[in-house]
């Protein structure tokens, strides 16, 4: 089965907060009983959504399709398997290499839905960095990992980077930003408030500003220049969403190579020059 196959999932998961609640009951059918919505007319799909025929068309276009006709070829295209169907969620019986087995797939999948969220802001994004006077990073708790990964890998290039674990430093440092630099905000929920403002502030002085979240209707985006967007999936008990740091990961690696192929001639000097300093201390 093609991975595009379930693109049409991650586009429904991806919309589904900003979704009207008449027509989120529309996409709960469509995410949980796609074969159903294959086999019906109109007037059937909206009445087991429980909501007009226009809330099925509104849903159809804010997915970028014609109408129900289109979405029925999408979702025909689909495997049964394609989206789990909780074959994949960890269960109390599971030994650690059935937990491990399912873990890998999770991770797998939200990498793959990610890229299906790819668009033209990751080209921004790589032009930002590699164009920025300074570069500071925003998150807390295990998305600052994520900032810290990113201050490391940037910093190996020459680029001015930094990024702080003190609540003041990191809105100081906001503020002391100024056209010309970048900050970029690493928040899964995006309404995490020292991310939101600092990036806040960071744009009423002028700085490019950047987010890396989950939710397209966050607050965090208001306040963002260039948006890239992570997919998630998670069959975890709690649901924990394990998986949502390895496509911010995914996604400070394709930047950091996006600015080292595209500026061989300086950043991949430093890098190697980087590199043997780490090699030549070990």
């Amino acid at each position: 089965m093609d991975n595009t196959s379930s693109e049409i999932f991650v586009k429904i998961k991806f919309l589904y907060p900003s979704l009207t609640k008449s027509e989120k009951r529309a996409a709960d059918i469509a995410l949980e009983e796609p074969e159903k919505v294959i086999n019906y007319t109109l007037s059937d799909y909206s009445k087991n959504a429980d909501c007009s025929d226009a809330s099925i068309m509104r849903f159809c276009r804010k997915l970028g399709l014609s109408g129900l006709k289109e979405l029925k070829q999408q979702l025909s295209d689909v495997s049964s398997t394609a989206y789990d169907n909780g074959v994949n969620k960890i269960r109390s019986g599971d030994d650690a290499y059935t937990i491990f087995k399912k873990i890998v797939w999770q991770y797998e999948k939200t990498l793959q839905d990610t890229l299906f969220l790819c668009n033209e802001d990751f080209d921004r994004a790589i032009s930002a960095v590699a164009e920025a006077k300074r570069i500071v990073f925003f998150g807390i708790g295990d998305a600052w990992v994520v900032c810290n990964f990113a201050f490391t890998k940037f910093q190996r290039l020459g680029l001015n980077a930094a990024t702080y674990t003190d609540t003041a430093q990191a809105l100081v440092s906001a503020g002391q930003l100024r056209e010309g630099d970048l900050a970029v905000g690493i928040s899964f929920s995006g309404e995490t408030k020292l991310v939101v403002d600092a990036l806040r502030l960071a744009k009423e002085n002028r700085a490019t500003t950047l987010c890396i979240t989950h939710y397209p209707s966050c607050e965090l985006v208001k306040y963002s220049d260039i948006k890239i967007f992570t997919a998630t999936t998670d069959y975890t008990p709690g649901h924990e969403e394990i998986a949502r740091r390895t496509a911010e990961f995914a996604i400070i690696d394709t930047l950091y190579m996006g600015v080292v192929v595209r500026n061989s001639d300086g950043f991949d000097k430093n890098r190697r020059k980087a590199i043997q300093v780490i090699i030549d201390n070990k």
